[in-house]
């Protein structure tokens, strides 16, 4: 297996990776000089850092061995699997009339939405649908009924067409794939060649399509077979890593032992002070970690956060995506030179919230009005112009005079399925009972 690694993790991620003799591929000039790296293979699996630079996100060939490498350093973060290309034999249960989606149920006690408009054919619940997973939301897995079956240098497309890559620039390699696709009786079936592809010989990436169409007449006779939710194909090994602070600085020390490093490196770097970090650990030689630590604190201190001015609360879901709230800073309370809690409004109207932020705990407290609600994360990482956090859109809120818990269940399938360890399972829980204090 070979495992190309970029982003703000890249050198702490090599480090475990290579030292668990996994092989990397293709590395930045500083990496390949740190540890004397020649590959340049096309690499199995790529590691890279997700839009917030909350984690990182793995995928491809292997991944999953990659995936139990970091787990062994990383104790306290998350390993989200994401069902991407999974095929089921689903079970239709219901109708959700105000998302306009059909309901399906999954393996496991899972349940699964398709969009209605993508449906052809009469609701009947009980019969049996053959379905593809393409990612998740709020819990439950999105599905899509024009399938996908991935090989290393193509994807086949249920009613699809022939695509290339935008990877592949040179019009003599286009030609010969749109070429090869069109000496192919591919059907009902499109073609989406992948980079690397013109490549290939093209006796090899037809011997490739042939293995796929055997697959996809597998598939269908699975289908035909099966009268409960079951797993058909397994489709693409793609996780995201969200990295708790606690273990930031775990990376930290990893780091540290190929190259210069001061104590939060990445969980500055991941906020985006790229220049104050590099700039610091140019330091070290000439002062102590703890007087440089001091001086960052100081600098970083004088742009905020500042009371009564703008603020932003910035979130990232377990599966990468992103969401904000701005607001106007209330209250800052500091202790050491540092910021130990922090009180934000909402700007606008009869929806104002006030969000309370303390770095100690694993939740947010959310109150509008009489109301109080509860937000699990984990411990925020804040900054002169905004916070960071890691949402797992686990809620708790009283109503009627009872406190309503969203998504309870989540923690603990999260530690059924290897997500998180039991320490850190053991640890949430417990915030989970501080959340039903309302």
């Amino acid at each position: 297996m070979k495992v190309k690694v970029r982003g703000v993790y890249s050198t702490a991620v090599t480090k475990i990776l290579t030292d668990a003799g996994i092989e990397i591929t293709q590395p930045a000039e500083a990496i390949k000089s740190a540890f004397n790296i020649k590959s340049d293979d096309r690499p199995d699996v790529m590691v890279e850092d997700i839009e917030s630079r909350q984690g990182v996100y793995v995928f491809g060939n292997g991944a999953k061995g990659v995936i139990d490498a970091l787990k062994k350093h990383l104790k306290f973060s998350i390993f989200y699997k994401e069902e991407v290309g999974k095929i089921y034999c689903g079970i239709i249960k219901n109708v959700d009339q105000k998302s306009q989606s059909i309901i399906i149920s999954l393996p496991d006690e899972e349940e699964g939405t398709l969009d209605m408009k993508s449906f052809w054919g009469y609701v009947k619940p009980g019969s049996k649908i053959l379905i593809q997973a393409k990612g998740s939301y709020d819990g439950k897995i999105m599905l899509s009924n024009q399938l996908r079956i991935f090989g290393d240098d193509v994807i086949l497309i249920k009613n699809g067409f022939t695509k290339i890559s935008r990877g592949v620039h040179s019009s003599e390699g286009r030609d010969k794939l749109y070429d090869i696709a069109k000496g192919l009786n591919l059907k009902d079936w499109g073609i989406l060649w992948m980079q690397g592809a013109e490549e290939k010989d093209p006796e090899v990436l037809k011997e490739e399509l042939s293995k796929l169409q055997e697959e996809e007449k597998q598939i269908s006779e699975k289908f035909e077979s099966c009268n409960e939710p079951s797993v058909i194909y397994q489709g693409l090994d793609k996780y995201f890593v969200l990295i708790s602070k606690k273990d930031k600085y775990k990376l930290d020390e990893i780091r540290g032992t190929v190259m210069p490093t001061v104590r939060g490196h990445h969980s500055l770097k991941s906020a985006g002070y790229t220049i104050l970090t590099d700039l610091s650990e140019m330091m070290l030689d000439k002062y102590s970690e703890q007087e440089i630590i001091e001086k960052i604190s100081s600098v970083l201190a004088r742009y905020g956060p500042v009371k009564d001015k703008m603020y932003r609360l910035n979130f990232a879901r377990l599966n990468g995506t992103t969401f904000k709230m701005d607001g106007i800073v209330r209250d800052i309370e500091m202790e050491k030179g540092e910021v130990k809690s922090l009180s934000m409004s909402s700007v606008g109207g009869w929806d104002e919230k006030t969000y309370h932020i303390d770095v100690e705990d694993n939740f947010v407290v959310i109150k509008k009005g009489e109301s109080t609600e509860k937000l699990m994360v984990l411990k925020p990482e804040i900054f002169p112009k905004f916070s960071k956090f890691i949402s797992l859109d686990v809620s708790s809120k009283l109503e009627n005079g009872e406190v309503a818990i969203k998504n309870e269940d989540r923690i603990k399938k999260l530690a059924d399925k290897g997500e998180i360890s039991k320490e850190f399972f053991e640890s949430l829980s417990e915030s989970l009972k501080k959340m039903k204090e309302l």
